[in-house]
């Protein structure tokens, strides 16, 4: 069994080792914008056109189909039989999604990787809709929850050899002048590496903090992308600058 799952970025797959590990919880974390839905896309599709299958859990309303179509192309009615994909509309359907995802792995011997985009989306719109008052009682039972779903993620994925690839948000950090993910400590907790995705004054850039559960400097190594029609692409000249902004 490969150890990794390729995804279509050169120095993306060569920062993380060969790919996205499988057994491992990759984070990919950034504001809205900076292309976090068309990266897992990207990865599923060209999953599917190495053999392999995914599940692919779109917890950000309606799944975007035509952007989809946009990235596969002419593969795309051929990949889609090889991308399972859901779309809970409340927290508590991400939860029983995530236990028929345990149960469909054992009907689909193929599937090498679980996409959950927006993992934190359903848990924050849950708790926007709560009065004031309601919302300091209701925030340790849903991080608790939160915390339940990472770990059936984590488990399954262990036990399956299957890379997890996540998105979630990023919020302003309260230690550092830098953004971190949303639920930092429950994201870090669980992820063995963790990407930013963010947009920088001459373009895109993705940066690791934490690879292989060992924390990255903040300034370290950047590889810059753009965002087209077809999805990411990595820059001409490498993609990579030492000493990022």
């Amino acid at each position: 069994m490969p150890l990794y799952v390729p995804t279509p970025f050169h120095d993306l797959d060569s920062l993380l080792g060969g790919g996205l590990p499988r057994g491992d919880l990759t984070l990919f974390f950034g504001a809205r914008g900076v292309g976090k839905t068309s990266l897992g896309i990207q990865v599923a599709v060209s999953n599917a056109l190495n053999g392999s299958e995914t599940f692919l859990i779109f917890c950000d309303g309606a799944f975007p189909a035509g952007r989809f179509v946009g990235i596969a192309g002419e593969s795309a009615d051929a990949v889609s039989r090889m991308i399972r994909i859901a779309t809970p509309s409340s927290f508590g359907e991400q939860h029983k999604v995530l236990e028929r995802f345990e149960v469909e792995v054992n009907e689909h011997p193929l599937t090498s990787l679980l996409i959950i985009d927006s993992v934190d989306s359903l848990y924050t719109i849950q708790l926007s809709l709560l009065d004031s008052w309601e919302r300091d009682g209701q925030i340790s039972e849903k991080s608790f929850m939160l915390n339940k779903h990472l770990g059936l993620v984590t488990n399954i994925c262990r036990s399956r050899k299957i890379a997890a690839l996540i998105t979630c948000g990023a919020r302003p950090s309260e230690a550092e002048p830098f953004e971190e993910p949303a639920s930092a400590r429950l994201m870090d907790y669980w992820s063995d590496n963790v990407i930013e995705m963010s947009r920088e004054a001459d373009g895109f850039c993705v940066k690791p903090v934490k690879l292989k559960g060992r924390r990255r400097p903040k300034e370290g190594r950047c590889l810059r992308y753009t965002i087209t029609e077809r999805g990411l692409a990595e820059s001409l000249d490498g993609g990579e600058a030492a000493d990022a902004d």
